[in-house]
């Protein structure tokens, strides 16, 4: 197994968002739903991916669903998170910053796709059911930005990446960054721009 496909079993183990107490799911059927809620509102968007399609489309029971996610945005965060641990791995064995960088142009381009479409369309569930970002927060962000602060602070531990910021606000400065640009259509995104962009805030300060 290649290092990069040992990150990535690693990383979605500690993706997992805590489970409610009672029966343990079936890892299959748990998988079903997670890929049908997925393909279905990629394909089709929010209004396509209703509970009963996602059930319909997964083989699972409707009432299992609901048992399993008690809202549908919770099944599409998770779903979310799935698809983004699987596309978007963050070496735990490269060279941190280089590790960093990798993750980063990768995420840009999964913008560009299914990602970036259903990353907008779930942010805006969000807001419209909740009032605010804070389950997206919980169920996602928090999750993937603990992976890549943990990528930083070893960079910072071992050189390579400047230690005079906390890691945090280097985490945020690039990932912040692409992501509003991309969220809000604000100036160009390519790889030039986020490869210089994470350079420039990784980078040691000269003495």
């Amino acid at each position: 197994m290649r290092a990069t496909d040992t990150d990535t079993v690693a990383a979605m183990s500690d993706s997992i968002p805590p489970r409610r107490p009672g029966r343990p799911r079936s890892e299959a059927a748990t998988a079903a739903v997670l890929e049908a809620a997925w393909r279905l509102c990629a394909t089709q968007g929010l209004r396509g991916a209703t509970m009963q399609a996602i059930a319909a489309e997964s083989g699972v029971s409707k009432m299992t669903v609901y048992k399993w996610w008690d809202s549908r945005l919770a099944l599409l965060i998770d779903a979310f998170l799935q698809q983004a641990t699987a596309v978007l791995p963050l070496s735990r064995t490269d060279p941190p910053a280089e590790a960093i960088e990798a993750h980063a142009l990768r995420y840009l381009a999964a913008l560009q796709g299914d990602l970036g479409r259903v990353q907008l369309a779930v942010l805006a569930e969000c807001m419209a059911e909740t009032g605010s970002s804070a389950l997206f927060v919980e169920r996602y962000l928090s999750i993937r930005r603990r992976l890549g602060l943990a990528v930083i602070r070893r960079g910072q531990r071992e050189g390579g990446i400047r230690g005079d910021r906390p890691a945090e606000a280097l985490y945020d400065q690039i990932y912040g960054t692409v992501f509003y640009r991309f969220q809000f259509g604000l100036q160009a995104l390519n790889p030039a721009f986020v490869r210089a962009l994470v350079r420039e805030t990784l980078r040691e300060p000269s003495v």
